[in-house]
């Protein structure tokens, strides 16, 4: 124990001397050189500019406005007290009553007459016996439809014509009894002035349609029925159907025109006495004939 207490004041004795004999070969601090400070040189009246500048760039220090007091309220008016309410005027007093007026006294009821002695029904005859219910016919087979052929209903078409013609012939006939007869041995045939009459007639009457191309070229002809007085015995017969049928505009409005032209110009003034020549007329709406002369 004593021999490291004494090792150890022994190392650190060392250490001290060491301490001590190193210090002296240190380094000295370098010296730090003073820095020169410029200084200007000012005039009296430059130093009082200089402070006269500050004082103008100086901020005015902000002055705190004082909130006024917020004006006290005035005080409400007192509400008028209601006024009091009318008295309501008194009622009339209401009037007498008058009594009812009295009554009549009603009619004594008249007495009924007997009854009548009910007469004897006769006696009832026996109803015959009904006759036994006949027997149901037995339902007919029903008839089988035919398939369906173009060519019968073409047929009946074809037909239709010549039933329409069957029908027709009597009330022609009929007219014909009544037309007055033109005398034996007398042309009964218009002549040429007389056809002229006609074609003036349907010239007053008849206008070619304006703006159609080839307008001289719509040719349409007609056949009318007239009675003996002049007037239509019934609707006129367009004959050239064809160009109507290929949905020719123009040509429809040709017929159109035509067959008004006939309706405004009736009755037509013919010679009576030839009757049978004009009963039944073809006319020929044909623009170089009708309006060209």
């Amino acid at each position: 124990m004593r021999a490291s207490l004494v090792a150890s004041f022994g190392v650190h004795a060392a250490v001290i001397a060491a301490a001590f004999i190193a210090l002296p070969s240190a380094d000295p601090l370098p010296a730090v050189p003073d820095q020169a400070l410029p200084v200007e040189l000012v005039t009296i009246d430059e130093f009082t500019n200089l402070k006269r500048e500050e004082v103008a760039k100086a901020e005015p220090t902000p002055q705190i406005e004082e909130e006024p007091e917020p004006a006290p309220e005035p005080e409400k008016a007192p509400e008028p007290e209601p006024a009091p309410e009318p008295k309501p005027a008194p009622q009339p007093a209401p009037a007498a009553v008058e009594p009812p007026p009295a009554r009549e006294p009603e009619p004594l009821p008249e007495p009924e007459a007997e009854p009548e002695e009910k007469k004897a029904e006769p006696e009832k005859k026996p109803e015959p016996p009904k006759p036994a219910p006949q027997k149901p016919a037995p339902p007919k087979p029903a008839k089988k439809q035919e398939a369906f052929d173009p060519t019968k209903i073409a047929a009946l078409l074809d037909k239709l014509p010549e039933e329409e013609k069957k029908t027709r012939q009597p009330s022609r006939e009929t007219k014909k009894d009544a037309a007055p007869q033109a005398p034996q041995g007398v042309n009964t045939k218009l002549t040429v002035s007389e056809i002229d009459a006609f074609k003036l007639q349907m010239r007053r009457c008849w206008s070619v349609p304006a703006g159609a191309p080839n307008a001289d070229k719509l040719i349409v002809e007609i056949k009318v029925f007239l009675n003996p007085d002049g007037s239509l015995a019934r609707a006129p017969e367009l004959i050239s159907k064809g160009p109507l049928l290929s949905g020719n505009a123009y040509f429809r409005a040709a017929a159109d025109s035509a067959l008004r032209a006939i309706r405004r110009c009736e009755p037509f003034k013919m010679p009576a006495d030839k009757y049978s020549s004009w009963q039944e007329l073809d006319l020929r709406f044909d623009p170089r004939e009708m309006l060209g002369g």
